[in-house]
């Protein structure tokens, strides 16, 4: 048997670059429809959807690409900015290979290229490639954005977030210039990455029944025939080297043959992996996983870092009534970005959010701690209950650092009174002038130099009694469901704001504990705190214990059942 022909380490003609086993498997196989469940750290979006981008662009130059996301405000911010810099580390310089929201300059394509087959309304939020490869950012939220266009290939990341209605809604719209384009097998092809999807936490798993799709005979047929064709190219760039114009000749012939079989196998392919993290290993090194393991929710590894997919039953739950009802996504006001070329000038601020009114006063939740949890919300109605913003400090930052971020995000509020309830060791050295309490009011009335913001800070929890997990239990029973009878708001949460808030809801366990007398308590597994740092934002049920202080107020709780007054004026102070 001969010998795999190698690379000559010296080849000057090529671009040394590094990629995971899984990222070089995807780009030889080249299907139609890719779907990538992979752990944290795989780089699926800078390094496989960047790659497979620039691929596309160079085989159907001038298409149209949709670029789907849940939010806008997480196309923006998040998925663009990570495939630019996947495109970066792939030698594509920005002015040169593409532009962002802009019309491209006139000398903008070589020769050989145009520009896109229908010169596009408006440039904002766009790229364009130099290839003529027009890409729109598409979200569920502002499904207008996609309206009237047709497109060639659609890539969806996070695609866990993304409901399946409204990706079919988009999937009637590729179509379109099939003789331009139908040459290329990712003509009409999808693109769609994610991690593992939990829906007991009301993520998305529609997109593994996708796994029914691929033909595993088929991929089998890709990879032997994308191998051969590998192997030519390596003959090819070192007959090149060893200038054999002859060889190189004959290598052409053979080439363009292997070519086209390559190319009719990949039409109608569909290749779907699940992989974790242990993909990039090279990259993330043992030690990464040896400290996950030490640190992390072991819940929490498994699907996010093992890619397997978690079974909680709903009896395990301590907010069992907790559904995706309760998420909105449409909390978005988009105006600012519309005006915005880019929206790089843009600043988040409240004045971004759709739902808050800006002339009635805020309201907030907080718990202090090692993470200290800020939970905002307002209420709409006596029937709905909005839950807009959360905000949190993780150390070496502590309530100053929280409450400047509070200032900065809302600096644009007109009605500065603000309501906050807080957990009752807030209180404690309150004689002195050093409880929690004090120090966030501060934080948020005054800035750093002393000067007062126009911020008035109410607190609502000074005589405030213990607050038992059992009550927040049967408290939340209610206020998560329609129609609770109770004269209760329905309990409504910005996800894409909220993203720590959902994720601690979600994993909190109840716990039933039984005393001497054979009575049965309800509790919260509060064992999650005591994870280090970073992993409190996965893992920790702090954010969720900001919420309990939200709505665990008189007025509610006296609506609940045989519930007795849980504030009083001689109350010690405490953690519950």
């Amino acid at each position: 048997m001969s010998r795999r022909p190698k690379i000559k380490k010296g080849a000057d003609s090529l671009k040394k670059l590094f990629a995971n086993w899984l990222s070089q498997l995807i780009s030889m196989i080249a299907p139609q429809h890719l779907v990538a469940i992979l752990g944290r750290g795989t780089g699926k979006t800078t390094d496989i959807i960047a790659k497979r981008l620039i691929d596309i662009c160079y085989d159907m130059p001038g298409c149209y690409i949709a670029i789907s996301s849940d939010t806008y405000m997480n196309a923006l911010k998040n998925v663009l900015p990570s495939i630019i810099e996947g495109w970066k580390r792939n030698g594509w310089i920005e002015g040169i290979h593409f532009v962002v929201g802009t019309r491209p300059p006139k000398k903008f394509y070589p020769k050989g290229y145009t520009g896109p087959y229908k010169p596009p309304i408006s440039w904002k939020h766009t790229i364009t490639v130099f290839t003529g490869t027009h890409f729109k950012l598409i979200s569920q939220d502002r499904p207008s954005t996609g309206a009237g266009d047709s497109y060639q290939h659609i890539v969806g990341d996070e695609i866990k977030y993304q409901a399946e209605k409204k990706i079919n809604k988009l999937t009637p719209a590729l179509r379109g210039e099939f003789v331009r384009f139908g040459h290329s097998p990712y003509y009409m092809g999808t693109t769609f990455t994610s991690d593992m999807p939990n829906p007991n936490h009301g993520e998305h798993d529609w997109i593994l029944k996708r796994k029914e799709n691929m033909d595993p005979k088929q991929i089998k047929t890709i990879i032997y025939c994308a191998d051969i064709v590998n192997t030519l190219n390596i003959e090819k760039v070192n007959a090149q080297e060893n200038n054999d114009f002859i060889e190189v000749k004959r290598i052409n012939k053979n080439l363009a043959r292997w070519e086209a079989r390559l190319k009719k196998a990949r039409r109608g392919s569909t290749f779907f992996y699940i992989g974790s993290s242990f993909v990039n290993i090279d990259i993330l090194r043992p030690e990464y996983f040896y400290t996950i393991l030490k640190t992390m929710n072991f819940r929490e590894v498994m699907v996010a870092i093992f890619s397997i997919l978690p079974k909680l039953e709903k009896g395990q739950m301590f907010y069992p009534n907790l559904s995706r009802t309760n998420f909105y996504a449409n909390g978005y006001n988009y105006t600012r970005y519309s005006r915005s070329k880019d929206g790089k000038d843009v600043d988040r601020s409240s004045l971004d959010l759709k739902y808050v009114n800006h002339h009635e006063h805020l309201e907030g939740g907080l718990d202090t701690g090692k993470m200290c949890s800020l939970v905002i919300g307002q209420p709409e109605s006596a029937e709905i209950y909005r839950v807009l913003k959360e905000f949190y400090t993780l150390p070496p930052e502590f309530l100053p650092a929280l409450g400047k971020k509070f200032r900065e995000f809302f600096k644009d509020h007109r009605n500065k009174h603000f309501k906050l309830y807080h957990d009752r060791a807030a209180n404690k050295m309150q004689s002195v002038g050093e409880d929690h309490a004090s120090k966030i009011k501060e934080a948020i009335e005054w800035d750093v130099n002393k000067i007062a913001t126009g911020w008035t800070v109410e607190l609502m929890s000074r005589n405030q009694g213990t607050i038992y997990q059992q009550t927040e239990y049967e408290l939340m029973l209610e206020m998560l469901i329609k129609n609770n009878n109770k004269d209760l708001p329905l309990l409504l949460i910005d996800r894409a704001e909220c993203s720590v808030l959902k994720g601690s809801m979600e994993q909190a366990k109840v716990i039933v504990k039984q005393n001497k007398e054979g009575q049965k308590t309800i509790h919260k597994d509060k064992s999650s705190e005591k994870t280090d740092n970073e992993e409190l934002l996965l893992a920790s049920t702090n954010m969720s214990d900001g919420l309990k202080y939200l709505v665990c107020r008189p007025e509610w709780l006296e609506k609940l059942e045989g519930n007795s007054l849980l504030f009083s004026p001689s109350a010690d102070p405490g953690i519950h």
